[in-house]
């Protein structure tokens, strides 16, 4: 028993500070600290283990027509920050990014130091194969804020920053997310990074745990993880490791 409260105890810290860290406090902290490994059960499964296997959610969840619609009339009922961000955030997920890059700017004509405008032009920026104006924007993204959108903007930079043939900047960003992060997308990345740059030894270690990781992942999360670890295998295999 004293074994199992002492698991329980250590578990509950982990999560207390997995919320703080992910900056997600304001929500959780107080559930995880008031029951505690009750509720810090409850913080892993609704937040912590998807977010940690399931990869970047780089691409915007989809829009309706109806919905890119309200967001038009918002534009023209109340144009501010708010509503020029939402209508680029809607654009994005319509996948016009050049009408969203656009609704981004004119955001940042209202407020040229807010992040959501700033980060909504860097990924439509990004989405829309301009890598180099993308990078601009969201590395003055992750310098206010460097786990933006739960460290999407910093893999988002990372991808802009290879596409950019910026390679020792990306490895910089990838290995840091590798440091907190499990997801395969982000470890596969930087394997890639890490392989070109002739780090071998580092890119093997990323892939392998891609495997390992795999092991551990819900069954409900499965089929989104085995794609990376076919990927992986046939990185190593390349590789002669």
């Amino acid at each position: 028993m004293a074994f199992l409260a002492l698991l329980g105890m250590g578990f509950t810290v982990w999560m207390a500070v997995e919320a703080v860290r992910r900056g997600q406090a304001s929500g959780w902290l107080w559930i995880i600290l008031l029951f505690g490994p009750l509720g810090a059960a409850v913080y892993f499964f609704a937040e912590y283990a998807d977010d940690l296997f399931r990869g970047p959610a780089l691409q915007p969840r989809k829009v309706t027509a109806g919905e890119l619609r309200a967001a038009e009339a918002d534009v023209r009922r109340l144009g501010n920050v708010t509503t020029w961000t939402a209508y680029a955030s809607a654009l994005r997920g319509r996948r016009d990014f050049g009408r969203a890059a656009d609704a981004a700017r004119k955001a940042l004509e209202y407020d040229p130091v807010d992040l959501d405008a700033r980060y909504e032009l860097g990924m439509a920026l990004e989405a829309a194969g301009r890598a180099a104006e993308a990078s601009g924007e969201l590395e003055r993204v992750v310098a206010a804020n460097r786990s933006f959108d739960s460290d999407n903007a910093l893999f988002a930079l990372a991808r802009a920053l290879v596409a950019s043939g910026r390679d020792g900047d990306a490895r910089v960003a990838l290995e840091e997310l590798s440091h907190r992060s499990a997801r395969p997308e982000v470890l596969y990345e930087c394997a890639a990074v890490q392989a070109r740059s002739g780090d071998r030894a580092a890119a093997a270690e990323n892939l392998h745990r891609i495997i390992k990781e795999a092991e551990t992942v819900p069954d409900y999360l499965q089929r989104s993880v085995r794609p990376w670890v076919r990927k992986a295998k046939q990185a190593l295999r390349k590789m002669g490791m």
